[in-house]
């Protein structure tokens, strides 16, 4: 079958398809990095909470945790409408197959946002609910973190869209799909392991040595696992696109190499107990990574498809008053974040 007739006609866009990627990518990483925190904290406070070990750290990331995951929503946002716009008819595609599942995530991360603040209110009153609403919460966000990896593998896999015509309620998941559980497994140990760096800069912050040499052995085992998830991941792919990244592809092969060596930097710097200069890397390193999956992206469609062929109706307005916009949301986050710092350090 020629899978390319399988693929929806593409929509014009009103820039050019760089300008969008990068504000894909740019934005992506904002979201990456406040999901990582969310999913961490709520990880790392639900084993405190289980096993009374830093009980007082589990208090302060969950405290912490309603304000992570709405960013982590905010931020959330356009990256996904980004990816519409350039990979609408992919998208589009492997959410129908998926519907039902896809839906459904509305109201997972609508009940976890709720269980945050229940867990919060209730940590010292009703200590039970507060653990229960806190697991709860933390298994609404991975279920949400499956839906989505479930519907990024598929949008990219169109061998199986043929799977609608003995399928077709919308209740298709990508569980064949290899990639799938190498890149979900990856992302749930990046999270409490950026959580874990998270921890020990607040502990630098409350003067909290215990915080901070915890929050480090959260970082650095689960940092050493990544590379082992990592190689799993890279073996994965499509084998054209996996021989991409081994040499074969300079770009591809050039971003993994100085992902893996940032991270590599930032593990380093968690071992020497200098979490400021690890978390400066690991962002680097996350930067990287993102600009790595977007190549996986383009590499994957390549032979059917890539963004810089999508008609292009000239009307830069839209872009930008994103741009506008963007600058002055991250200003107002800024502030408000800063205005949070301090009025929690008085308290």
């Amino acid at each position: 079958m020629d899978l390319a007739r399988l693929i929806p006609a593409a929509e014009a866009i009103p820039s050019p398809w760089g300008w969008l990627e990068a504000l894909l990518l740019l934005t992506f990483i904002l979201h990456v990095l406040f999901m990582n925190l969310t999913v961490g904290s709520a990880a790392i406070a639900l084993y405190g909470r289980i096993t009374g070990r830093q009980r007082d750290l589990a208090r302060e990331l969950g405290h912490r945790l309603p304000t992570t995951l709405a960013l982590q929503i905010n931020f959330g946002v356009a990256p996904l409408l980004f990816v519409q716009v350039l990979y609408g008819q992919f998208l589009y595609t492997s959410s129908v197959l998926m519907a039902g599942w896809w839906l459904s995530a509305i109201a997972a991360v609508i009940l976890g946002y709720y269980c945050l603040y229940v867990s919060d209110a209730k940590f010292e009153s009703a200590p039970g609910l507060s653990r229960l609403a806190l697991g709860l919460s933390l298994g609404m966000l991975l279920y949400t973190g499956f839906l989505l990896s479930n519907n990024m593998t598929l949008m990219l896999r169109l061998e199986a869209w043929g799977a609608y015509a003995q399928n077709p309620t919308g209740s298709f998941l990508n569980v064949s799909d290899p990639t799938l559980w190498a890149r979900y497994a990856h992302m749930l140990l990046a999270a409490p392991a950026v959580a874990g760096l998270y921890a020990a800069l607040i502990g630098v912050k409350k003067r909290r040595l215990d915080w901070v040499e915890h929050g480090l052995k959260w970082f650095t085992r689960l940092t050493m696992a990544q590379f082992l998830v990592g190689a799993w991941l890279l073996m994965a792919l499509p084998r054209p696109v996996m021989l991409a990244f081994m040499g074969r592809d300079r770009l591809a092969s050039s971003l993994l190499a100085a992902g893996v060596l940032a991270g590599l930097a930032a593990l380093l710097m968690g071992l020497k107990k200098q979490p400021g200069a690890a978390a400066w890397l690991l962002v680097f390193s996350v930067a990287l990574m993102a600009a790595t999956r977007a190549q996986v992206r383009l590499l994957t469609l390549a032979p059917h498809f890539t963004p810089a062929t999508l008609p292009v109706t000239p009307d830069n307005t839209p872009l930008l008053a994103f741009v506008l916009a963007l600058a002055f949301g991250l200003a107002a986050i800024a502030y408000m974040l800063r205005v949070y710092t301090k009025s929690a350090g008085r308290g």
